[in-house]
């Protein structure tokens, strides 16, 4: 009893103590407790996102400057035999935030000598890399000269970003064709390590990787998965956007392969002296993927008679299939001048007689009806497939034909986007833009 009643009036006076504030400190740590506590409470939760894609830490370089620095190297082809090297591809935000130490982590344990930034000029003016000692600086804006972007904030790529701007921005604009191919093409001459990225390290930058992985042999899942891990970033991203991406590139070209060898112009030597490059073995040999073996000359055909000696022989000549293309070259790809696959894919219609021609000089202030038909000629002969599911894009009318087909009149029109694609489409498929005249 007497040591019960000693605890009670301990007990009491440190009641009485706190009260006139002897315990402060008491306070203040659980003040600081609870402030942490609601802090904690505001931080993302990335449980689920690792549980579906995987850890970003796994692949992440910790730099102070940026948030979304990551090495491919480790990723496996689809058939786990390949794996790609590390320290050759890093995909990033933008650079203007680094440190010297993060310099040095860059050169020093990555390997980075040349640098190629999506950005367009405006971005690049605003928020400029910070120069690395040793790199070679590449601009390609995936976007063009100027994107509305330029005036909007740059800590992430697009404010709305979504599926539609995936199609009709990163796929079918002559500038992100060009700017695609010869990144591609430039990777070829690099043997030590290329950082690519945009602004965030999301839109621009995931599907130049979608790009790279896909000829290197990984899996859909696998692309997906490393798409998705910039929301482990505090960025926005979203499966729909690829899916998206990747419905319309099929719908179209049948496969994404074909639209990096037909529409990119990156060939298929190309591709596997990348894969020879990136590539090596997972059995722990590391043994590098096979070069391509340079095609045997075609001997010359012998005479069925002896030549006379004092007839000159023309010498063989050869040419250097696996030899990339590089500045201008880079450029000069077989890009078609409507969408990619068109001139492969015939149908099995009739010819339309054309009746009448007439030529039309409309404003780009017309929309395309939804996965309609379309062709690349007035014959309707050569299919464009159908048209996106998004009505974003803003089509002027070039042409209007009425045509015969097996005894029936119709109108159709050709159609041109402001990246110069054209193509025929029926009439009743071209909305006018509400409020806007020709």
């Amino acid at each position: 009893m007497q040591r019960l009643s000693i605890i009670k009036s301990l007990s009491i006076a440190g009641v009485i103590l706190s009260l006139l504030g002897a315990g402060t400190p008491s306070a203040y740590a659980a003040t600081n407790s609870v402030q942490a506590t609601a802090k904690a409470a505001t931080k993302p939760d990335y449980t689920n996102q690792i549980r579906l894609y995987g850890d970003v830490n796994d692949k992440l370089v910790k730099l102070t400057g940026t948030q979304n620095t990551r090495d491919l190297g480790g990723y496996q082809t689809a058939d786990h035999k390949w794996q790609i090297r590390p320290n050759r591809l890093l995909r990033s935000d933008n650079l203007n935030g680094i440190t010297d130490a993060d310099k040095t982590i860059l050169t020093n344990d990555h390997h980075v000598t040349s640098i190629v930034d999506f950005r367009t000029d405006g971005q690049i003016n605003k928020l400029p890399d910070q120069y690395i000692a040793g790199t070679t600086n590449i601009s390609l804006s995936i976007l063009g000269e100027k994107a509305y972007t330029d005036d909007s904030a740059l800590n992430a790529d697009f404010a709305k970003s979504d599926g539609g701007f995936y199609v009709e921005q990163l796929e079918f604009t002559k500038s992100a064709i060009d700017g695609y191919s010869r990144f591609l093409n430039l990777l070829l001459l690099n043997n030590q390590a290329t950082l690519y990225h945009c602004s965030s390290g999301k839109d621009r930058t995931g599907i130049a990787t979608v790009l790279i992985m896909t000829i290197l042999g990984m899996d859909k899942q696998t692309i997906m998965n490393d798409f998705m891990q910039s929301a482990q970033t505090n960025r926005t991203v979203k499966e729909s956007w690829l899916n998206e991406y990747y419905w319309e590139i099929t719908s179209r070209y049948k496969t994404l392969d074909q639209y990096i060898t037909n529409v990119l112009g990156f060939s298929r030597p190309q591709q596997e002296k990348l894969r020879s490059m990136l590539l090596v073995s997972t059995d722990g040999k590391n043994t590098p993927y096979p070069a391509p073996q340079a095609p045997a000359p075609t001997p010359a055909p012998q005479p069925s008679h002896p030549q006379p000696a004092s007839t000159p022989t023309k010498p063989a000549t050869t040419k250097d299939t696996d030899t990339p293309a590089t500045g201008k070259q880079a450029l000069d790809v077989a890009v078609p001048a409507e969408f990619g696959m068109a001139d492969q894919i015939v149908t099995k219609k009739p010819k339309g007689k054309i009746i009448s021609t007439k030529k039309l000089h409309t404003k780009y202030i017309y929309h395309l009806k939804a996965h309609k038909k379309w062709f690349k000629d007035a014959h309707l002969q050569n299919s464009l497939g159908h048209t996106a599911k998004h009505k974003r894009t803003t089509w002027k009318l070039v042409k209007s034909e009425r045509i015969k087909i097996n005894g029936k009149t119709r109108t159709y029109y050709q159609v041109k986007d402001h990246a110069g694609h054209k193509g025929w489409i029926l009439k009743s498929y071209v909305v006018k833009v509400v409020g806007h005249k020709s």
